[in-house]
């Protein structure tokens, strides 16, 4: 087995816990096998996935809605989830962040991360070791330091000075303020203003 060897998870039940009003079991099958891996989480939670999987809106944004809705309105790209590691039955995962020029890798609750992964498209990834070591109740934690490493990949076009020039006098002419105080803000950067 490749040392830190990722598969790929797909979501494929939530399930309620009889006699337990409290929480609910998500069931991810690993791609191209039948293994799986149960995580028990929040109702509330558990209800967030659901309807994000499922495509339901509710007549407000949820929580998870609206985070997501932030994320697309500054064009973040939720690249990945990654669950890293599991302690006392307790997963961690990792979100992996796109924007312009760089990843960024955010700690949060496993829920919170399938929740945003539903509504945004992103996969879902844990470690082969992890997933092996979970089956039998085992504490597994994956080293990441590393895990940037991979997106050095990542081509990022920068925009010219003169592309970035025509896109601030479009984006003002449009009155889209909030983005031309972006483009502003990249051409000083840039050190042309």
């Amino acid at each position: 087995m490749m040392k830190n060897e990722k598969i790929q998870l797909v979501l494929e039940s939530i399930t309620n816990i009889p006699n337990d009003l409290n929480n609910c079991k998500v069931t991810m099958r690993a791609v191209g096998t039948n293994d799986v891996l149960s995580i028990v989480i929040g109702a509330f939670e558990g209800r967030s996935i659901y309807l994000g999987a499922k495509g339901i809106q509710q007549s407000r944004p949820m929580t998870h809605d609206l985070f997501a809705g932030v994320l697309n309105a500054m064009a973040v790209k939720l690249w990945r989830v990654v669950i890293y590691k599991v302690e006392k039955g307790i997963y961690y995962t990792y979100l992996y962040f796109q924007k312009d020029y760089g990843v960024m890798r955010v700690d949060s609750r496993t829920s919170d991360a399938l929740a945003l992964a539903v509504r945004m498209g992103a996969p879902i990834f844990t470690y082969k070791e992890l997933m092996m070591k979970a089956l039998i109740g085992q504490d597994c934690v994956i080293k990441v330091e590393d895990d940037l490493e991979e997106f050095k990949e990542i081509k990022v076009v920068v925009p010219g000075i003169d592309t970035l020039k025509q896109q601030l006098e479009e984006a003002i002419l449009n009155e889209e303020y909030e983005k031309a105080a972006e483009l502003r803000d990249q051409l000083k950067q840039l050190g042309n203003e």
